[in-house]
């Protein structure tokens, strides 16, 4: 049986975990940004090799984002199924 101290740690644990993670997202959006940001001055020097490595590496970085997004989704998803399980 799950007593309410129990719940009331799990949901602290949850929210300190997804402040972390919404913070890492925003992190790395940042960074994206300021890579768009480089690739339109290369574009606006003419340098469009420079601009297409950097754009390479903003898609590369935004797909690793999104298997990580997937990836949390799918374990927070798991966790309110086993709550119930164990409060039954």
């Amino acid at each position: 049986m799950l007593v309410l101290s129990d719940r009331a740690r799990e949901t602290n644990a949850v929210s300190v975990s997804f402040s972390q993670f919404t913070q890492m997202v925003d992190r790395r959006l940042s960074i994206a940004q300021m890579g768009l940001a480089q690739a339109r001055q290369y574009l606006a020097a003419g340098l469009v090799a420079d601009a297409d490595i950097v754009l390479d590496k903003i898609d590369e970085d935004l797909n690793l984002l999104r298997c990580r997004i997937n990836r949390e989704a799918t374990t927070v998803a798991a966790r309110p199924s086993s709550l119930k399980e164990s409060a039954n």
